[in-house]
Order: structure tokens, then C-alpha cells, then sequence
């Protein structure tokens, strides 16, 4: 009897122990995580070479490209050779670098406010043109 006893306060004792602080389940730390490293990451770009063109994507978190978001920052896109040449400015995150010579080329993309203003977020790209 008295084991019978000394048996139920200890499962007693086990099933209320954590009542005060439930754990999280795992499942939804690692959204959480995965959601803080989204917003932590920075610029990013894919690029396809297709004869002299350069097909560019650019994805980049809390910058807008088009004027129908009023939350985020707006921005433009800077294509700069790497000697300062500048190629072109873009307004979209997808875009073409057209009519580049043979050869190896460098490729600086950089985004900007409006006002040209540097955003801190700056890429070289490694470009070769057959």
C-alpha cells in the first residue's frame, strides 16, 4: 500500500511539473528561425549569360522597385563596369544587360534610393561573353 502510494505522489509530482512553463514545440522554433534568417539576408542575384546579354535577377528584402508599395523603401538598380562605367539604371528587379562586347567583364550592381543614394547593398558579378 505504501508503495502504491509513494508511487502516485511521484506521478503526481511528474505530471504537474511542467504546468508553470509549457515548452515550445519544435516545429514553430524552427519557423521562427528560419523567418529571422530571411530577414537577415541581404541582396541576392542569379544571372544567365545568353550570348551578349546578361539576364539579371535581383531579390531584395525591404526594397520596393515599383511605386504601388508605400511600405517599403523604393530603389533603383545601378549596373556600374569595374572600371565606373556605368551601364545602365534599372527600375525593376529583373532585368537585361544587352549588347556587352567578347570578353571578361565585371559587372558592379548596386541598389539606390531614388536620390541615388547608396542602399549598402552592393554585388560584383563575374561576366564572360564567348
Amino acid at each position: 500500500m505504501k508503495k502504491i502510494i509513494v508511487l502516485s505522489i511521484c506521478l503526481l509530482f511528474v505530471m504537474t511539473g511542467c504546468k508553470e512553463k509549457i515548452p515550445e514545440p519544435e516545429s514553430l522554433m524552427f519557423t521562427k528561425k528560419v523567418e529571422a534568417a530571411q530577414k537577415q539576408r541581404g541582396l541576392s542575384i542569379k544571372h544567365i549569360v545568353q550570348g551578349n546579354q546578361v539576364f539579371i535577377e535581383c531579390v531584395v528584402p525591404g526594397v520596393t522597385f515599383s511605386s504601388s508599395n508605400n511600405k517599403t523603401k523604393k530603389g533603383k538598380i545601378l549596373v556600374t563596369s569595374s572600371t565606373g562605367r556605368l551601364y545602365k539604371e534599372y527600375h525593376t528587379a529583373a532585368f537585361v544587360v544587352k549588347g556587352l562586347p567578347k570578353g571578361r567583364h565585371i559587372l558592379n550592381v548596386e541598389i539606390v534610393g531614388l536620390n541615388n543614394k547608396s542602399l549598402g547593398m552592393k554585388k560584383q558579378l563575374y561576366v564572360t561573353i564567348p
